[in-house]
């Protein structure tokens, strides 16, 4: 059976990092993005290993932006989720998009040396930690605030953010600040570990709630542990849960998958349900950026392949139709799914309704227009207030996402035009999560 083609966008040489011509395309019920570089030729990947789980929208005819442009097909239909939508937007297309997430970096260094760091942090603690100083980090946040109004969610990141010597004063500060909604602090959860008090602290900043950790961890099982930190650290992420359980902090759990532990999704899920201070898991197959650049072809994940090993190892417990993609940027940044747990019992989601007929963005525009690209899909969909009202439930509702980030191999210029997740800059500038970390060489030029 011949390709199928879905869509024309941009994409990235592995090798050399350029831009370059890029299609995607279905064959034999699998998903390819493939490119062709002037320097280095051809170069495929499959972004989706069930083409189930590849989304993209329809579209109508009167939302094409052209007749038989570059964004449109040899038909002349529009191809692809966003296409030339980037034209008349400014320098900086990120400061008209709505910010869904704001992460900003306050420690350079790191306290591991994780052979999979996307940050390619160095390791630096002590008189070697290389942290931003708070007034600089305030100065970079509300520089967004006062070009682009108030944050919902602020992500202290790094490096490893834990190793600020400020840190308790600046969650004090994110908390009282009027226009900063919800803090997200992003660790490996060794300081959380080791250091009790620095939990029993932030759990008294945050005694009304307004604080989630998002703590890495690499699941229950030994295999894939060295490979992704360089060491087993199970048991210390078992204290740091601990410890964060005894301060009332909600978690996240946030797994690195790779070949070597997605057989343990359905564990991890078990694991994650059975403590009522973790609310969800966010599930990232591994991407090959900063440390982990590969210019050559290597396994790797996607969206499908969570998808069909969490449902599979679920026994029964997940389907597929407790997913959605979220609303609010491309269709394929992210996908959301929910377990409800009360009382020792546990219910899919699908149980209680139907996200299929919340879905009538997946079929709205193809070629979105400067108002579209200012508002946040969730703000403006059915669906995306139902994710809210069950976000509110909090240890109820047990959240599952699959964040499929990109690289030079997986790149798609179209999710970039409707990123909503988005880095504080060193020089102040918004820029996408996958780009800022991508090490292309001309990230500076595009904003």
């Amino acid at each position: 059976m011949p390709a199928e083609l879905l869509k024309r966008t941009t994409s990235r040489c592995p090798k050399c990092l350029k831009a370059c011509p890029a299609t995607v395309e279905k064959e034999n019920g699998q998903v390819f993005l493939k490119r062709r570089c002037v320097a280095h030729g051809e170069a495929s990947v499959c972004i989706a290993s069930d083409a189930r789980f590849y989304w993209l929208a329809t579209g109508k005819e009167e939302n094409r932006c052209c007749a038989g442009g570059a964004c449109c097909d040899a038909e002349g239909k529009a191809a692809g989720t966003l296409g030339k939508n980037a034209s008349g937007r400014g320098t900086n297309p990120l400061e008209t998009l709505s910010t869904c997430l704001a992460l900003i970096e306050i420690v350079n260094s790191c306290n591991l040396a994780c052979p999979t760091c996307y940050a390619d942090s160095p390791v630096g603690t002590g008189a070697k930690l290389d942290f931003v100083p708070m007034e600089e980090v305030q100065k970079r946040v509300e520089g967004v605030i006062a070009r682009k109004g108030k944050i919902e969610i602020l992500q202290l990141s790094g490096g490893e953010p834990t190793l600020h010597p400020q840190l308790a004063d600046l969650c004090r500060w994110a908390k009282n600040h009027a226009q900063i909604d919800f803090l997200l602090l992003n660790t490996n959860g060794v300081r959380l570990a080791k250091e009790p008090e620095l939990s029993r602290e932030l759990g008294e900043i945050f005694r009304a709630g307004g604080l989630q950790v998002y703590l890495q961890f690499d699941g229950t099982q030994a295999e894939g542990q060295q490979e992704l930190r360089g060491g087993d650290l199970r048991e210390m992420k078992a204290k740091a849960l601990q410890n964060l359980a005894t301060a009332n902090i909600p978690v996240t759990l946030a797994m690195t998958v790779t070949p070597q532990n997605i057989t343990q999704l359905g564990e991890v899920i078990r694991f994650g349900l059975g403590d009522e201070n973790i609310h969800g898991i966010t599930f990232q197959p591994e991407f090959w950026s900063g440390r982990r650049h590969s210019s050559t072809p290597r396994q790797r994940l996607n969206t499908a392949d969570i998808l069909l090993g969490a449902v599979e190892q679920s026994g029964g417990q997940l389907r597929f139709e407790d997913f959605t993609p979220l609303p609010c940027g491309d269709p394929n940044c992210a996908t959301i799914g929910y377990l409800i747990r009360r009382e020792g019992q546990v219910w899919p989601v699908s149980d209680f309704l139907d996200f299929t007929q919340l879905q009538g963005f997946l079929h709205d525009k193809m070629q979105y227009t400067l108002e579209d690209l200012a508002k946040c899909g969730c703000e403006n969909q059915p669906l995306g207030e139902l994710l809210k009202t069950l976000e509110k439930t909090r240890s109820m509702a047990f959240r599952l996402v699959v964040k499929p980030f990109m690289d030079a191999w997986t790149w798609d210029e179209d999710r970039i035009d409707r990123c909503c997740t988005h880095v504080i800059r060193p020089d102040g500038k918004l820029d996408s999560f996958c780009r800022y970390y991508s090490g292309f060489p001309d990230v500076e030029a595009a904003l």
